[in-house]
């Protein structure tokens, strides 16, 4: 039997760090005794660390999302 391999998760803490097909996961932070809560994942197509924001190819609705990252934290996770 065939064990799943997980790829390693990685909190990306500045936008220069990404790059164009970066697989990642928005998370926003619910309270204290809480895990965080993944709100968006998809693939990266533009940054602008300037104002702190990411566009992804979002995988569940197929559109273009834009991502505040004074909102959530961002995590690489492909």
């Amino acid at each position: 039997m065939l064990k799943e391999a997980n790829a390693p998760v990685t909190r990306i803490r500045a936008l220069d760090q990404l790059h164009r097909g970066d697989e990642i996961e928005a998370r926003l932070k619910v309270g204290p005794n809480y895990d965080d809560v993944v709100i968006r994942r998809g693939c990266v197509q533009e940054t602008a660390p300037g104002i702190g924001v990411v566009w992804i190819l979002d995988r569940l609705s197929g559109t273009r999302k834009a991502i505040n990252t004074d909102e959530c934290s961002l995590w690489r996770v492909a």
